[in-house]
């Protein structure tokens, strides 16, 4: 039979994987009880709807991605496939191109014997794309991790003209930062940076015209 030399070694070893399990267990106890009990309608203020028509939205709540035609009145569920286990909610955008979306989500990191709950205690914003519709996703780029009570997505929003430029707000405890990115994501810049409250040395935009207009002099870094 095998056993562990060091003895103390072994103990934090089985804790660890005994505490993993358990995580594991209450991350898909918790999604049924959330799925059970989720209500949309409280996610429809991160509803995006396409630059071609303003009736056509969509939106990630409660584990799923909605979509509507009709600005809203009804909404259709889509099954994502490609995201991890156990999202909640994000923010969606809607690109120019048909059935290209962008969602930022908050992911778990990893543990350690040193820290073995940071997995859920540090979340990390991170952005993923779908080129059909919602069904299907693409893990495109992660942020730095923060506390998973104090931190998280504010914003994200797609260039009306140009699918690969696209502009985020992250809060990360006591830092507001503002992102953008010119190559569909998959790069990101930080373009202006505030602490405590969103408003004080960055506007917190209401669409991407106003992100362009209130941040046009980094401009030509976006891209890069």
């Amino acid at each position: 039979m095998f056993h562990f030399a060091d003895q103390r070694l072994g103990r934090r070893l089985s804790l660890t994987l005994l505490a993993g399990f358990l995580f594991t267990c209450l991350c898909l106890g918790g999604s049924v009880a959330y799925a059970l009990h989720c209500n949309v309608t409280d996610y429809l203020n991160r509803a995006s709807a396409s630059p071609h028509n303003p009736d056509d939205r969509y939106l990630f709540a409660c584990g799923y991605v909605w979509h509507s035609t009709d600005g809203g009145s009804r909404w259709n569920r889509i099954d994502p496939r490609g995201l991890p286990l156990g999202v909640r909610d994000g923010y969606i955008a809607v690109a120019q191109q048909r059935d290209r979306l962008y969602l930022g989500i908050l992911i778990n990191t990893s543990s350690s014997l040193q820290c073995w709950d940071c997995a859920w205690k540090f979340l990390r914003p991170a952005i993923y794309t779908s080129i059909d519709g919602g069904r299907t996703w693409a893990f495109t780029y992660k942020f730095k991790r923060g506390p998973a009570a104090n931190g998280g997505f504010l914003g994200l929003y797609v260039d009306a003209g140009q699918d690969n430029f696209v502009y985020t707000v992250i809060k990360n405890s006591d830092a507001i930062t503002f992102y953008a990115s010119g190559t569909s994501g998959q790069f990101w810049k930080p373009i202006c940076l505030e602490y405590y409250d969103p408003g004080r040395t960055c506007s917190l935009p209401d669409s991407v015209i106003q992100f362009q207009a209130e941040f046009s002099n980094a401009e030509g870094a976006v891209g890069k």
